[in-house]
C-alpha cells in the first residue's frame, strides 16, 4: 500500500488523483475534515466518477508532528510519498516551519525505517539549493553564508534528515521542484498570482524563476518511485522564465492586459517595511527573490527518465482554464 502525506495540498491532491486513477491502493493523511474539501473538489473537476476514485483512498486523521498519531498509519504501507510541508515566508512562522518540515519529516523517516518501508520519496524545494551559482544543479552545495528564508532553511534541514535515513538503509529519493503551476488552490501560491492578474496588474518584478506544471511533478514522482533509483536527488523545473513572461502569458490566456511597468526596488521596500510595522511582514530574502533570476537545470531528470515536460504555453492555458472553471462567479 502507498502512503501519501500532504494529500490536501496542491501536489499531494494531484498525486492522489493520479494514483487512484491507476487503481493503486492508497492511504492518505489529513489533519481536519475541512481540509479535505479542496481535494474533493479537485476530484470532482477532473473525473466523471469522483466518488468511486475517492473511495479508493483510505483517509487517516493524523499529524506528522505527533509521532504517536502516525504509528498506526504505517500498517500495511510499503511506499511513502512525503509531500506535506508548511510553506511560509513570514518570520513569525519560523517555529512551525521547523516543527512541520524538519521534525515532521524526521518522524516519518523514523517510522519508515522501523516498518521497513521499501522506498521513501521526499518532496523538497529549489529553495533548499541556494542561489549563488548559475545554472543550479544537484551538485550545487548549500551555502550558510547566503541569506536564506526560514522556509529554505527548514527544507534544507529536512533533506539532511532524509539523507541520514538513507545512510541507515532506507531507500530514499528527493525531488526539488521549482515553483509549481497548479490553479486549484486560489488562496495560496500560483492561485493568488492568477487572482491578481485577473484583477489587473500594472507592475511586474524584474526577476525570474523556474516553474513546473503540477502534472509533470506527479508523473516524475511516480516514475522515480517505480524505477530502480535511490539515494539521489533531482531538480524538477520545466521552464526558466522571467516574472514578466509568466505574468504576461497568464494575462493573455485570461483575456487581461499584461503588466507594463517594471517594479522599482523602492516600491517593494515600502511594501516590506509597511508589512513589518503592521506585523504582516514577509522575509527580506523573499523580497530579494523578486529581483533575482536563478537558473535551474533539470538535465539529470531528463536523462534519467527520458522525460519531456509539458510545453509552457499549454501549461499556462490549462492553468487558466482550470482556474476559470473552478472559480467562475
Amino acid at each position: 500500500m502507498i502512503l501519501v502525506t500532504g494529500g490536501t495540498g496542491l501536489t499531494g491532491s494531484h498525486l492522489l488523483l493520479y494514483l487512484s486513477r491507476k487503481g493503486e491502493r492508497v492511504k492518505a493523511i489529513y489533519r481536519t475534515k475541512q481540509s479535505l474539501n479542496k481535494t474533493k473538489s479537485l476530484f470532482k473537476y477532473y473525473s466523471v466518477e469522483p466518488d468511486k476514485l475517492w473511495q479508493q483512498i483510505d483517509w487517516v486523521q493524523a499529524d506528522i508532528t505527533e509521532i504517536t498519531s502516525l504509528e498506526p498509519v504505517f500498517d500495511g504501507v510499503t511506499q511513502v510519498y512525503h509531500t506535506a510541508a508548511k510553506v511560509s515566508f513570514k518570520p513569525r512562522d519560523k517555529e512551525i516551519l521547523m516543527q512541520t518540515n524538519v521534525e515532521g519529516t524526521a518522524n516519518l523517516l523514523h517510522l519508515s525505517i522501523e516498518n521497513k518501508i521499501q522506498k521513501f520519496l521526499h518532496v523538497s524545494s529549489i529553495a533548499s539549493l541556494g542561489t549563488y551559482e548559475n545554472p543550479i544543479t544537484e551538485k550545487t552545495h548549500w551555502n550558510w553564508k547566503e541569506k536564506h528564508s526560514d522556509y529554505a532553511v527548514s527544507k534544507y534541514l529536512s533533506e539532511m534528515e532524509v539523507w541520514r535515513a538513507g545512510q541507515e538503509g532506507l531507500q530514499v529519493v528527493i525531488i526539488n521542484p521549482s515553483v509549481i503551476l497548479g490553479a486549484h488552490f486560489r488562496d495560496n501560491g500560483i492561485g493568488k498570482i492568477i487572482t491578481k492578474v485577473n484583477n489587473g496588474m500594472r507592475f511586474y518584478p524584474p526577476g525570474g524563476n523556474g516553474f513546473v506544471d503540477v502534472w509533470d511533478v506527479v508523473r516524475i514522482m511516480t516514475a522515480l518511485m517505480n524505477k530502480n533509483v535511490a539515494n539521489q536527488s533531482f531538480i524538477i523545473s520545466g521552464y526558466d522564465k522571467t516574472y514578466k513572461e509568466l505574468l504576461s502569458a497568464m494575462a493573455i490566456s485570461s483575456g487581461k492586459e499584461s503588466p507594463k511597468h517594471k517594479l522599482p526596488r523602492f516600491m517593494a521596500e515600502i511594501v516590506y517595511w509597511t508589512g513589518k510595522i503592521f506585523g504582516k511582514a514577509f522575509s527580506k530574502s523573499m523580497l530579494n527573490t523578486l529581483f533575482q533570476h536563478p537558473h535551474y537545470s533539470s538535465q539529470k531528470i531528463i536523462d534519467e527518465l527520458d522525460y519531456v515536460f509539458i510545453p509552457f504555453q499549454a501549461s499556462i492555458q490549462n492553468l487558466i482554464e482550470q482556474y476559470q472553471k473552478v472559480y467562475r462567479k
